[in-house]
């Protein structure tokens, strides 16, 4: 009697280690438009989001969002300070959200030293292609999957839309050159590497163009600048990656 208690106890245990070792996992990386704020220090004037912070209100009460995006790094200076131990931690079946753009303009299109790991400028067809084929290479080497994110845009407004540079595209003629687009590169990482692609970009466009440059301002960005997310700001892009994702047909079990 006493061992078939045992043995139905060890039966128990199992299943519940099995089912809590599957459970649905989502890491994110990227940067401050992304990140986790301290919800007292950055509040009142300095309301500050990132948008895969407010992402768990679109998420299954059983999936874990491990948001690791860091403020101020690049895909390049992520990957020497942050990826090499996370990535150790993936296991098969979690998910990475990946989105980098923003600090990789800091060398105004060009890319840095390669052997200074803390550098962040990277060019988009250089370096950042390079670094955004690693994050999907590694993580699908562990057995998770890799998702890209094109880069939330900025509130730059000229005549009611939005700037190719708000766009992350830094090309002098952005109509017929594309060479410092940060954007159309990741799309081709994306589709040399069949990775699922969400275009935040177009769809952060379009929302904030529809708000217009004082309503956007209000609702979507930040008092200091024009580049970081209030809650309902980071709220709103959220749910565009949330419609994104649906319309691609990922993420079906664990989107509400």
């Amino acid at each position: 009697m006493n061992s078939r208690i045992i043995i139905l106890g060890i039966i128990s245990l199992s299943v519940f280690l099995v089912s809590w070792s599957t459970k649905p996992r989502i890491f994110s990386i990227g940067d401050s438009t992304m990140a986790n704020y301290d919800t007292v220090k950055f509040s009142g004037v300095n309301e500050q989001r990132g948008w895969c912070q407010l992402f768990p209100e679109f998420l299954k009460s059983d999936v874990e969002i491990i948001n690791s995006a860091r403020n101020g790094r690049s895909s390049k200076s992520f990957y020497y300070e942050v990826w090499t131990k996370l990535r150790n931690q993936l296991n098969p079946g979690d998910y990475v959200f990946i989105q980098f753009g923003h600090n990789d303009e800091k060398n105004n299109g060009l890319d840095t030293d390669e052997n200074d790991t803390t550098a962040r400028g990277t060019a988009p067809y250089g370096q950042y292609s390079f670094f955004l084929q690693k994050y999907a290479k590694e993580a699908r080497d562990r057995g998770a999957i890799p998702i890209l994110f094109t880069p939330v845009v900025r509130r730059y407004f000229e005549n009611q839309h939005l700037t190719p540079k708000a766009m992350h595209n830094l090309s002098i003629n952005s109509e017929k050159d594309s060479s410092l687009n940060y954007v159309s590169a990741m799309k081709k990482v994306a589709v040399d590497l069949s990775v699922p692609l969400v275009d935040l970009t177009s769809s952060t466009q379009q929302l904030v163009e529809t708000l217009g440059p004082e309503k956007s301002k209000e609702i979507v960005y930040v008092v200091n600048d024009d580049t970081h997310l209030k809650q309902e700001g980071a709220r709103r892009f959220a749910y565009q990656a949330v419609i994104s994702l649906k319309a691609l047909g990922l993420l079906k079990s664990e989107l509400k």
